[in-house]
């Protein structure tokens, strides 16, 4: 989440501040420690998608879960594919082209299932909780989460609903930001309230022993250069062409801006 440094209203309380973070500094420190209220965080992604719809129901274009896209192609297109954080449907009609036909995508805002309905009208969409998730037990083969993680203040809760619904042998697909790198640049840009709107970053060794918990084993996956988005925040500009032709599979997996996993249920 980056926006430009400007005057802006927070969106919780409407206060006028000016800078680059979504809440102004005393509801950035009101929820600093402790856990977010659902409803809190409910009027705080439903601002978003209000404040800025194009950020919103585009991000996901330009920066795509590759990797994890490349390991579902290999898949049948019989398996039910969940979605969880569909946000405005983009994974969900690329899956959808992919020739994947049993599609459900879950998100907490009805805005965003509005444009995911729009995107994709033949995918069943359920506005819910990604840590209380409105199916039954072993009743999915896949589930795709893209940039939703770090956003659960429960992951640990979240993870094992997933192991819940998914069937033995079946598949989670995460991509999430890792975290020592993306603390260190909200911190460069001045975003003092990452931890209420990413309070859950994991480094790769916190994510593996987080998901081996609930049962899972984890292989990690990497798509060829960076998206769109992960290029635009190199800080010095002239760099930016060469860092979009950096394959990523050389990095280290503690280097790299966004970690994506293929963890299968035992």
């Amino acid at each position: 989440m980056v926006v430009d440094r400007s005057e802006r209203s927070c969106l919780l309380c409407g206060a006028r501040f000016t800078g680059r973070a979504f809440l102004c500094r005393s509801c950035a420190d009101a929820y600093r420690h402790g856990p977010i209220p659902a409803e809190v965080r409910r009027r705080f992604y439903e601002a978003i998608d209000r404040v800025y719809p194009t950020w919103s129901n585009t991000y996901e274009e330009y920066n795509p879960p590759v990797g994890l896209l490349a390991f579902l192609a290999t898949l049948p297109r019989t398996v039910r594919v969940l979605e969880i954080g569909a946000g405005g449907g983009f994974a969900l009609r690329a899956m959808e082209r992919m020739g994947f036909r049993r599609l459900v995508g879950l998100d907490l805002t009805a805005t965003s299932l509005a444009e995911a309905r729009r995107r994709v009208p033949g995918a069943r969409l359920i506005a819910a909780d990604a840590e209380r998730l409105p199916l039954g037990d072993g009743s999915v083969d896949v589930v795709l989460s893209s940039d939703l993680l770090e956003h659960l203040p429960d992951v640990d809760g979240h993870l094992a609903e997933v192991a819940r619904v998914l069937r033995p042998g079946g598949h989670y697909l995460i991509k999430t930001p890792n975290r020592r790198p993306a603390e260190a640049y909200y911190r460069l840009r001045g975003l003092y309230d990452y931890h209420f709107w990413h309070p859950s970053m994991c480094t790769p060794g916190e994510l593996v022993r987080r998901l081996a918990r609930q049962g899972f084993e984890c292989t990690f996956v990497s798509p060829a250069r960076l998206t769109q988005a992960q290029v635009r925040k190199i800080p010095v500009a002239r760099l930016r062409p060469l860092a979009a032709q950096v394959p990523i599979g050389w990095l280290p997996h503690g280097l790299r801006p966004h970690l994506e996993v293929v963890a299968t249920r035992r």
